[in-house]
């Protein structure tokens, strides 16, 4: 009894110890935020204090962060569609058919999706400009729907092999065409994976900062390349870039929040099949 009740509370006190590591540059984030410069400065810190929304003013007075959170949306939606429409269309491919060449394809998109994106972003830059979608929404979207439709390949494919395809085929038998049998019946079984994948793929498109930096100059700037160009003269406001960070934070956090449930569920449905 005394072994286990040690043992329990180690795990406990281990536990605790890594949400606190977790969460500590969140809870930071949050505190400068909603402190004055000098006290954001000051050493050593200062943990408590009167709160401010200085920050957040300044951050939100500036034109451009304005304009990236509206260009972070519009970028997001897009990618999102369009990479989950064509990410179901090939999973669903790849997990139903066997044809010539279909283990190789499957493997070279893994490639392409763990290849460093450092390599191929002046490609994509010199490509973009060539198209005359150079600081578009447009021309952003589509580098991030070529690095991501791999991944949610992957990930839904694993979520269609672990729905039987008999279901499929009992439906086609009682008369139903494939397409409704897939759309009544295999997708609302893999729902959970959907919403995963998708969460996955709103969050890369929201966060990426190397494509945004390298194909936008001014018109179609997203959040966190106006947040990383948040400096002052004399130097860096660090309230008003946290105030920043943190209404950046806020979308995902809530999405994921209210999604968990599913998320949790399609993460742990999509590893029953590989």
């Amino acid at each position: 009894m005394r072994q286990s009740w040690i043992v329990r509370w180690t795990l406990l006190g281990l536990a605790f110890l890594a949400i606190t590591i977790t969460l500590f540059p969140i809870l930071w984030v949050l505190k400068i935020s909603f402190s004055t410069q000098l006290d954001a400065l000051s050493i050593p810190p200062v943990w408590f204090s009167e709160p401010t929304l200085e920050g957040f003013s300044a951050a939100w007075q500036s034109a451009r962060f304005g304009a990236s959170v509206v260009n972070s949306l519009i970028v997001a939606l897009i990618t999102l569609t369009v990479t989950m429409s064509v990410g179901l269309l090939g999973a669903y491919a790849f997990s139903r058919y066997r044809f010539p060449g279909s283990r190789f394809l499957l493997m070279a998109l893994l490639f392409t999706r763990i290849f460093p994106p450092i390599a191929i972003v002046v490609p994509f830059f010199l490509s973009l400009g060539w198209l005359g979608l150079h600081d578009t929404h447009i021309g952003l979207a589509l580098a991030y729907i070529a690095m991501d439709t791999p991944l949610a390949i992957w990930m839904l494919k694993g979520y269609f092999d672990a729905i039987p395809r008999d279901l499929e085929d009992c439906a086609m038998v009682d008369g139903a065409s494939r397409f409704t049998a897939v759309s009544k019946i295999t997708l609302p079984l893999m729902a959970p994976g959907i919403v995963a994948t998708g969460i996955f793929i709103t969050i890369f498109s929201w966060n990426e900062f190397l494509f945004a930096l390298i194909i936008t100059s001014k018109d179609a700037q997203t959040l966190p390349v106006v947040i990383a160009g948040f400096m002052g003269e004399t130097g860096f406001d660090w309230p008003e870039i946290m105030a920043a960070s943190a209404t950046s934070l806020m979308p995902v956090l809530v999405l994921t929040f209210l999604l968990q449930k599913h998320i949790a569920t399609g993460l742990s449905g999509g590893a029953v099949k590989g």
